[in-house]
């Protein structure tokens, strides 16, 4: 039954599996043991206890989150990524159609690409915090979470040479606590979530196509929205062991600045706007 379910889903459903950080310790059932069990039991768990334990996630409707119809916004999580030039092209292909972007990245990618960093911000931009580290937000406690933004604050201020002013944040792994979101708007943070998504991340470049695809079509279901692409995928210590083992899996996303394009130039012929606006006032309008 497990095969019949998409990657999507499967990526959402361990998304989803925050709930379990909970449930886990409640329960005393091992982590191991909860691998082992059935997949179908596990995602009715978590959706049960998501809306029980708190658990909130970063997807939306563009209705719902106010944005204007027809305006399309991109951003891009988990950057910056040296392996191939991939986040510097990506830069260059917006650069080439004029489109403004947000880049949702941890610090700790940043700490080693800070060139990289300042490069997003001098071509105008807009930097998010991700967290520093690769681990998923939702498992952190709340003294875990809280250094996370203040190492990414760091982060982020030595590779500028100033203190980030704008302050968008995107949890790693796209769930979050209600605990949590009170730390990082207390921090002055504004959350930032996504209405058109492929679960890339999990996607290699011979899937490049179904990526598209699937954000082409959220685009227009909603008639705009912010689209979530990932120019890295986790903290490039992992990312490097994992391209070792398998050079064209998941990890290696240089084929998302021509996805990029590609969805740029379709959106466009369809007359989605993906240029002219304030990018700032619309994310921070967002309900």
């Amino acid at each position: 039954m497990s095969e019949q379910v998409s990657m999507s889903k499967r990526v959402e459903m361990k998304q989803r599996m925050c709930v379990l950080r909970t449930g886990v310790r409640r329960t005393g059932v091992r982590r191991t043991s909860v691998r082992r069990t059935n997949v179908l039991l596990l995602a009715a768990l978590a959706f049960w206890s998501a809306g029980v334990l708190g658990c909130r996630t970063i997807n939306g409707s563009r209705d719902r989150l106010g944005l204007p119809e027809g305006v399309v916004i991109f951003s891009f999580d988990d950057g910056p990524n040296h392996f191939e030039d991939t986040t510097v092209r990506l830069l260059e292909t917006l650069e080439k159609y004029e489109i403004q972007a947000l880049f949702v990245l941890l610090g700790e990618n940043s700490a080693a690409n800070p060139d990289v960093v300042r490069a997003i911000a001098q071509k105008g931009h807009l930097i998010g915090s991700h967290g520093y580290s690769g681990k998923w937000a939702v498992w952190m406690d709340e003294k875990r979470f809280r250094d996370n933004l203040i190492r990414w604050e760091d982060a982020i201020g030595a590779a500028l040479g100033e203190e980030p002013q704008i302050r968008f944040y995107r949890p790693h792994g796209g769930f979050y606590t209600a605990r949590q979101e009170r730390i990082w708007r207390d921090a002055g943070y504004a959350l930032v979530p996504v209405t058109a998504r492929a679960y890339d991340a999990v996607l290699g470049e011979a899937r490049r196509e179904k990526a598209v695809s699937a954000i082409v079509a959220a685009v227009e279901k909603q008639r705009g929205g912010v689209i979530l692409l990932h120019d890295a995928r986790d903290s490039l210590a992992v990312a490097e062991k994992r391209l070792a083992q398998d050079p064209v899996g998941p990890f290696n996303r240089s084929w998302i600045p021509g996805a990029v394009e590609e969805i740029i130039l379709i959106l466009e012929a369809k007359g989605f706007k993906l240029r002219g606006f304030d990018l700032f006032s619309i994310l921070g309008a967002i309900r």
